[in-house]
């Protein structure tokens, strides 16, 4: 018999990696990265399987922890289970083969350009933005903490967007690593309000069955203003 003392708890991993071990599930956790809640008939089109397979998946995955179902009227709606999920299998990404991002035809073969990762600006754009946050000392990096900067409240002025208050000590923005692009983007309540504003603003706009995020000619224009990113940078038309 065990004492208390002398128990391990561990994680269980072997959850998780069972709910990762499929590429339905898979599939379907790519889908949800966009941010949006999806039903269960959508996300078995995604993933090319029938309605009653995915809503074993989706169990799985829900039981895992790593997505949450709300109902809305008739219809229930899946999504990421929250934001350290997100995170975290964006990071995962970082270490998978990548082969549908070079496979012809595909819908999704400019995500590696501009992308939503769950509630933020992903990919070549996301990087950039981050790039000239910095260096127009919106943001300060020290020790990978990201502070704001002498004009953080002038860019928040200009832009005409509120970042909530997190709690003690929650920082307003995170730097994370992008796994197209291999350098960081920010994530966090900053990077959650711009990709809100450009939304609303139709600055960018959402690509149909895909995570990808196209730039509008406001848009570029808006990002020459304000970011003084120019659209050679951005070059949304290369082939990935």
């Amino acid at each position: 018999m065990y004492s208390l003392t002398s128990m391990t708890i561990e994680p269980r991993l072997d959850i998780i990696g069972a709910a990762l071990a499929d590429p339905s599930r898979s599939r379907i956790l790519c889908e949800l990265m966009d941010g949006r809640a999806f039903t269960n008939k959508e996300l078995a089109c995604a993933a090319c399987i029938s309605p009653q397979t995915a809503s074993a998946h989706l169990k799985q995955l829900e039981g895992a922890g790593l997505t949450a179902s709300l109902r809305s009227g008739r219809h229930v709606y899946h999504r990421i289970a929250n934001a350290d999920v997100a995170a975290i299998l964006e990071g995962l990404a970082q270490l998978s083969p990548t082969d549908h991002l070079s496979r012809p035809g595909r819908p999704d073969a400019n995500t590696s350009c501009a992308r939503s990762c769950y509630n933020h600006i992903a990919g070549r754009l996301g990087v950039l933005m981050t790039d000239r946050l910095i260096a127009r000392n919106v943001l300060t990096v020290r020790n990978d903490a990201i502070r704001a900067g002498p004009r953080y409240q002038t860019f928040l002025d200009e832009i005409r967007i509120e970042v909530p208050l997190g709690g003690t000590g929650k920082p307003l923005a995170m730097l994370c690593l992008d796994w197209t692009e291999r350098r960081h983007h920010i994530s966090g309540p900053l990077a959650t309000a711009i990709m809100q504003k450009f939304l609303e603003a139709k600055w960018l706009e959402r690509r149909t069955g895909s995570r990808a995020l196209i730039v509008t000619e406001d848009g570029f224009d808006a990002l020459e203003r304000r970011f003084c990113l120019h659209r050679q940078d951005i070059d949304l038309a290369d082939p990935v």
